[in-house]
This record gives structure tokens, sequence and C-alpha cells, in this order.
């Protein structure tokens, strides 16, 4: 399983439930089918940026915490060098393609920038459809994406 897929389901996992320490979200994650080691698990926390919070019981808790998230721009950067396979424009219209699976964590990212001259994003598996107000502003995003 790729680490984006297995973040994805600790993210849920935490969600969903009080996590008290990493053997009972390994455990959690093995209920899944999800192997994985305390170090890759560790990890994946810690690129996360998962801290432990009081919960509504008094109990210590790892949650996410989009304060001490990296910025979307960044990690766009980075995921874009990783699955973007092509950009093309044609008017108004960005199409990106990314490597199977990636389309909707490039879209959610592009979402959190709300990058001014982007009017909406549809993305699928593999393809994220960006639509602009005009050509000048699609070939602005093209020229700033990246």
């Amino acid at each position: 399983m790729d680490k984006q897929k297995r973040q994805w389901i600790i993210k849920q996992i935490i969600l969903e439930h009080p996590v008290e320490t990493q053997e009972q979200l390994t455990g959690l994650l093995k209920s899944r089918g999800i192997t994985a080691s305390q170090s890759t698990i560790s990890r994946d926390m810690k690129e996360m940026c998962l801290v432990k919070q009081i919960d509504e019981n008094g109990k210590l808790v790892y949650r996410t915490n989009a304060s001490l998230s990296l910025n979307p721009s960044k990690i766009l950067k980075e995921k874009i060098s990783d699955v973007v396979l092509q950009v093309t424009r044609s008017g108004n219209l960005v199409i990106i393609k990314t490597m199977p699976g990636n389309a909707h964590t490039i879209g959610v990212l592009l979402d959190q920038l709300g990058r001014p001259e982007m009017l909406g994003c549809i993305c699928g598996n593999d393809t994220c459809l960006v639509i602009s107000q005009s050509p000048e502003t699609a070939q602005a995003f093209c020229e700033n994406l990246c």
C-alpha cells in the first residue's frame, strides 16, 4: 500500500476512534488489512502532524492539528513533482493528468489554496479539470502551478 493511501486511512481512523497509542493505531490498521511497522506508523504520524490532545473524556488521544500542518502550497509543489504527468491548457480550461489515484489530492490542495484564477476544479481518478475565467487567467494558473 502506498504512503498516501495509508495516511488517508490513518486520518480516517483518528477521526473515527479515540486512539491513545501507536500500538492501538497499528491494531486498528491491521483490522483493516494494513500491515505497517511501528517505525513506518511513527513517520506517518509525524508527517501528518498528529498531536495528542485531551478528548471529551479526559483521555490523551491523537488528533489532527491543522495549525501544525505543512503549507498547502509546499505540499502541492511536492505532489506536482511526484504525481503530475502533464498539464495542458485549452482556452479557459486546464487539464492536469496525474498518476492513477492522485487527482483528488491535487484538487483538494488547489481548493485549499483558493487560487483567484481558478473558478472551480473537478477531479476524477487521474485527471483534474480546472476552470478559469478566461484563457489569460488559465495561462496564469499554469505558469504559477509549478
